[in-house]
């Protein structure tokens, strides 16, 4: 894997990922160097696409040599992500872990908002139900034993049973369905972690053509994507109020993609 990084408003680069450890390793990368690689939708912070690098995160970097139009006490030196040149960090808008300058930033918000399609209510809904179909065969095949048992304890109390043995019953069946209960809820969040971490989204949204994103365009981490899932229960449970929301916002964002600041964006 091949990165490029910014040193002194240039681009330096290719540089092997090996390479790239040893110029963290001696001081040349640090925390909030910029890098880029192929497949990222813009140049990033290094801490932000490669973690935080040993001995750096607990020390602010030094302060560069400011540019002769720019004052010393105007702030530390950062790096547009588009220009790749250098500024006083208040020169620059963030978006996300992306900073722009000034006359690169009209071009960037056009191309966040204005060239991204949207997925709307409805194509989303239709994955919603991909995605539904496909978790639910796949949970019933492993709770089979679980279906099973539970059948083999209501044969067990006869047609006529005692009321002593169907209160002694209850634990088990309750047990059995908190059981089932947690294996739909766990392999409903693996299901999602792993595709939106790695494809950038669960096979429903990519049979229709959807992907889903940070505000700045960038991939989700796995963090973000438990925060997604769990915030999408809470969509459900405002009567589904907080899905239907994405028919009438502007960027097409559900409740729990306001929550995460997410997008589903079409790529085809």
């Amino acid at each position: 894997m091949k990165w490029f990084y910014a040193e002194a408003g240039k681009q330096v680069g290719p540089v092997e990922e090996s390479a790239l450890d040893d110029l963290v390793r001696q001081g040349v990368v640090r925390d909030d160097t910029l890098v880029w690689r192929e497949g990222m939708a813009a140049w990033q912070r290094h801490a932000a696409v490669r973690g935080s690098s040993p001995g750096q995160a607990s020390a602010a970097p030094p302060l560069p040599a400011a540019p002769a139009a720019a004052p010393a006490s105007a702030g530390y030196i950062r790096y547009c992500s588009e220009c790749g040149r250098a500024f006083p960090a208040s020169q620059l808008s963030t978006f996300g872990d992306v900073l722009v300058c000034g006359q690169c930033q009209p071009a960037y918000s056009q191309r966040l908002s204005g060239a991204r399609q949207f997925g709307g209510f409805w194509i989303r809904f239709l994955a919603i139900i991909i995605d539904a179909i496909i978790i639910g065969v796949v949970s019933a095949i492993i709770r089979i034993p679980l279906g099973l048992a539970g059948l083999g304890v209501g044969l067990g109390l006869g047609r006529n049973p005692d009321p002593n043995q169907v209160l002694a019953a209850v634990p088990a069946l309750m047990s059995l369905i908190g059981l089932s209960f947690f294996i739909q809820m766990a392999l409903s969040l693996a299901y999602d972690v792993y595709f939106l971490t790695t494809k950038g989204a669960t096979p429903g949204k990519m049979a229709l053509g959807l992907k889903v994103t940070r505000a700045d365009g960038g991939p989700i981490s796995a963090g973000l994507a438990v925060a997604r899932y769990f915030a999408k229960i809470l969509s459900g449970l405002t009567l589904w109020i907080g899905f239907i929301i994405a028919g009438f916002d502007r960027e097409k964002r559900s409740l729990h993609d306001h929550i995460c600041g997410t997008r589903v964006v079409k790529v085809r």
